[in-house]
């Protein structure tokens, strides 16, 4: 089922009200910026509002699931006017480059759209998915794409070659979460894959010389890994790690500052 491509989830078929929800893409971020997940993920407090990468990072996924949900031309159809009224909506955002977009959305989801379809439809797609964790917190977000037993997510990038043989480990941590869901829904998970796929980077001249530069099509670049019991372990371990963190800075909050490693917290929650 197609939901508008502005629609938020809010996971409230898949979580009780009170529960608190960790977030797959934001893992990373309780090791790395514990300020900003805190407050993001606990607060609700964020200022971002999107930014030129993330709008089309947005369209380039929106082209994988109409491909896959819409099974002909003719339902596929309303894409073409929906992506540019989507990127126009951000025309007084002066982080997102609306014109960029405009012009990048098409020639990358048709490389992805190619790729999809020489090495397979996914069988899930934008699956919004949730297991709990613990009395008072679940996991759960929404998934880019399950093809087999391979968990996928969609990576845009300006890379303008990607020679990369490993996921990322944010990414990795990631794809080990919905993994984790999956695992715990019943369904067989053995492997991760990022795709990335490129910006369409073409007819650029030199203002040096004046002659044409070379040409760098959108395309895509999947990269595969094996997942470990080792790796099942760990990104269990961490998902309790958070889950017991944020729980016990509830039950005490006069140490969510140590809690969360940083001192601005100190006084500041009630």
């Amino acid at each position: 089922m197609l939901k508008s491509l502005d629609y938020k989830e809010n996971y409230e078929t898949l979580i009780p009200e009170g529960n608190f929800r960790i977030s797959p893409s934001m893992i990373a971020k309780f090791t790395d910026k514990k300020w900003e997940w805190y407050q993001s993920q606990v607060l609700g407090n964020t200022e971002f509002n999107g930014n030129t990468a993330t709008v089309l990072g947005t369209c380039v996924h929106r082209c994988a699931e109409v491909f896959t949900k819409c099974k002909t031309e003719e339902e596929r159809a309303f894409i073409r006017d929906e992506i540019p009224a989507y990127i126009n909506s951000f025309k007084d955002n002066p982080e997102v480059d609306t014109h960029y977009c405009l012009e990048q959305w098409k020639p990358m989801g048709q490389a992805l759209i190619d790729y999809l379809r020489v090495f397979g439809t996914p069988d899930r797609s934008e699956d919004a998915i949730a297991v709990k964790l613990m009395d008072g917190v679940y996991v759960g977000g929404t998934a880019d794409a399950v093809i087999g037993n391979t968990i996928i997510d969609f990576k845009t990038t300006s890379k303008l070659n990607v020679d990369d043989t490993y996921i990322p480990n944010n990414y990795k941590m990631q794809l080990l979460t919905y993994a984790y869901i999956y695992r715990k829904l019943g369904v067989d998970i053995s492997s991760m894959r990022i795709v990335w796929v490129t910006n369409n980077v073409v007819g650029r001249i030199s203002e040096k010389t004046g002659k044409p530069m070379k040409d760098y099509p959108a395309r895509v670049v999947p990269v595969t890994q094996v997942i470990t019991e080792d790796d099942m372990r760990f990104i269990e371990d961490y998902l309790k790690l958070i889950g017991e963190t944020y729980l016990k800075s509830k039950e005490s909050p006069e140490l969510t500052y140590l809690l969360f490693g940083d001192y601005r917290l100190k006084g500041k929650v009630a």
